[in-house]
């Protein structure tokens, strides 16, 4: 059957936006501003007020965001970084690449994020920093981490790319730490017309280190001088043209991905035990997608396929058993939580652009696939 109910639906995502692109093209165009100008520096301001951060550093993507916030707080060689072992790669790679370690530590079933006991018990002499990371629809207990770190005299930075917009134990997401990132890739809640990143933090230090990091190491005003070995990690015009028309609209974006997950909420909460809704309570929350979990989920996608709604899966292989990082020497049963999360995990279709009604339909072929035949 084709699709009738796609999961990202593109063409009805930037529908809306189609004049928006092309008019910031043109002006992109016809300036002679191109990266790192007038506009970035706008975007930077409007994230900064908008989080209530110190700084802003506008960076090429989420990944590029973090690579450049771990390397200016010089974790290298030696160092060891808590992360969860259920995320995507760039939260653990981004700190193998550093020549740091990533040590992994399990996460909650309930919301697959981070979870603070398993990260304090994960905690050596060696560890520089605490890394959890925001994930589908949920964010982690971050006052926990805070405190975590606090008293253990570690950093703490919040791999908050998805959750921009949203608030967490009374603060904006990102904002609880030395550090913190969003990624404007364009399926993020806030996402733009390609890769882009910021960092937001309220340490000068900080700040001044990425702003020059980002670009071949210069100290700004000073090109063709590297006081550091950086990196090419600069936001672009068009990118940030885009994102300063779409800023605005952000939390009504928010708000719809929130009403399109409360009727999944509803419709779905009912079939528990054998399908498991993620943490309910959307208030607040930056909804990127809604994962629920089924000991079916594979029958249970390929039954959707079949009614014409694509699904997704995040992620079907938890980070320790990913080949890349076999030399941590993880295996099989290491982390039993992140392990049945990457069996169970299925995304259903959600971004705000979706028919009336597709959300109430997903539901009932989830029903449909519940009751017939069982």
């Amino acid at each position: 059957m084709s699709t009738v109910i796609p999961y990202f639906d593109w063409s009805a995502r930037s529908a809306d936006w189609v004049d928006d692109i092309v008019e910031v093209f043109q002006e992109v165009a016809e300036s002679d501003e191109f990266i790192l100008k007038s506009r970035v520096e706008r975007l930077e301001a409007e994230i900064a007020a908008r989080t209530g951060a110190a700084h802003a550093i506008a960076v090429a993507s989420g990944t590029g965001a973090l690579t450049v916030v771990l390397a200016a707080l010089g974790i290298g060689e030696g160092d060891e970084v808590v992360t969860p072992a259920f995320s995507f790669v760039s939260t653990a790679s981004t700190v193998a690449l550093r020549g740091a370690r990533p040590v992994f530590a399990d996460v909650e079933y309930e919301t697959g994020l981070l979870d603070p006991a398993a990260a304090e018990a994960a905690v050596t002499d060696r560890t520089r920093a605490l890394l959890p990371a925001y994930l589908f629809s949920g964010s982690p207990r971050m006052g926990a981490f805070a405190e975590l770190a606090g008293r253990r005299g570690l950093r703490l930075v919040e791999d908050s790319a998805v959750a921009l917009g949203a608030e967490t134990d009374g603060r904006p997401a990102g904002r609880h730490g030395d550090a913190g990132v969003y990624s404007f890739f364009p399926a993020k809640p806030a996402g733009g017309i390609g890769d882009a990143g910021m960092i937001v933090t309220d340490d000068p230090e900080i700040a001044r280190v990425a702003r020059m990091l980002r670009n071949h190491g210069q100290p700004a005003g000073k090109r063709f001088y590297h006081e550091l070995l950086g990196f090419n990690c600069r936001m672009d015009e068009l990118t940030a043209g885009f994102l300063l028309r779409k800023l605005p609209h952000l939390d009504g974006l928010l708000e719809r991905r929130r009403a399109i997950a409360a009727v999944y909420e509803e419709g779905l909460r009912p079939l528990a035990p054998a399908l498991l809704p993620p943490q309910a309570g959307f208030g607040g929350r930056a909804v990127y997608t809604y994962v629920i979990r089924s000991q079916e989920r594979d029958a249970l996608r390929s039954y959707l396929a079949g009614e014409g709604i694509e699904t997704a899966v995040y992620y079907p292989r938890p980070l320790h058993l990913q080949p890349a990082f076999a030399h941590l020497g993880h295996g099989p049963g290491d982390f039993p939580v992140a392990e049945r999360l990457s069996r169970e995990a299925l995304a259903l279709p959600l971004h705000p652009d979706m028919a009336p009604g597709a959300a109430e339909r997903v539901v009932a072929a989830v029903h449909r696939f519940h009751t017939a035949g069982r």
